[in-house]
C-alpha cells in the first residue's frame, strides 16, 4: 500500500468523537499526567470519513478532563468502517506488542533519577525504578506467576537462601555451563554455585 496522505491540523475537541468500537482501556490519569507536564507532544489520528478517532482516543479523553478546547490530529481517509477498524485494532496490538530494553531502560531512569526534577514528567517513579533494578540485579530471573514484584522482593529478602542471576547471551551460557561442570567434576564440588563460591575465595 502507497503512504497515505494525513492531514494535520488543530481541531476542536468537540468537534471528534471516541471510536465506539476501541476495546483498549488506557490510564487516562497518566496521560492526563503527561499532557500537563509535556503538553501534546504528537497528534491523535482521526478519520476524515467519519471523524472518529483511530489512535489516541485516551489522549482525546484526557485532554477532555483537563478541560482542553483545541487538538492537534491527523485526519486520514479511509475506504470503509472495516479498514478504520483494522486500523484501529493493528494500533493499539502494535503497543501490545512493543517491549523494553530493561537494561538500557535503568539506565535511563537512574540517570533521571539523580537529575534535580528526578524522574518527573516519566510517568515512572522510585518503586518502578526499584522493581526493575531487583529484576536485574540478581534477585529474581523472573516473575513467578500469580506473584508481584512486591511479593518476589519481600520474599527474597526474607530467605536465607538467595539467587544471583548474572546475564550472558547463549554462546556465553553454553561455555560456562561446559566449564562449571569440568570444574565441580575435577574439584569434587556438589554444585555449580560451590564452584563459583571457591573461584571468588580462591581469587582474593
Amino acid at each position: 500500500m502507497e503512504q497515505r496522505k494525513i492531514e494535520y491540523t488543530t481541531v476542536k475537541l468537540d468537534s471528534l468523537q471516541p471510536h465506539p468500537k476501541n476495546v483498549r482501556q488506557g490510564d487516562i490519569g497518566a496521560i492526563s499526567e503527561s499532557l500537563k507536564t509535556h503538553g501534546q507532544y504528537r497528534p491523535i489520528v482521526v478519520d476524515k470519513r467519519t471523524n472518529l478517532i483511530l489512535a489516541g482516543n485516551h489522549t482525546w479523553k484526557a485532554a477532555k478532563a483537563l478541560g482542553w478546547q483545541q487538538i492537534s490530529a491527523g485526519f486520514v481517509e479511509t475506504k470503509d468502517d472495516d479498514e478504520a477498524l483494522r486500523i484501529l485494532l493493528a494500533d493499539n496490538r502494535t503497543t501490545d506488542l512493543a517491549v523494553y530494553d530493561d537494561n538500557n531502560l535503568a539506565d535511563l531512569l537512574k540517570a533521571l533519577a539523580a537529575t534535580d526534577t528526578g524522574l518527573e514528567g516519566t510517568l515512572f517513579d522510585g518503586d518502578d525504578l526499584d522493581d526493575l533494578l531487583f529484576k536485574l540485579e540478581g534477585s529474581v530471573g523472573f516473575v513467578a506467576e500469580g506473584f508481584s514484584i512486591a511479593e518476589l522482593k519481600d520474599s527474597f529478602e526474607n530467605s536465607e537462601v538467595k539467587n544471583l542471576s548474572l546475564p550472558y547471551n547463549k554462546e556465553q551460557i553454553q561455555t560456562i555451563k561446559q566449564r562449571l561442570t569440568e570444574l565441580m567434576k575435577n574439584t569434587n564440588a556438589k554444585s555449580f554455585s560451590d564452584v563459583v563460591w571457591n573461584l571468588v575465595n580462591e581469587a582474593l
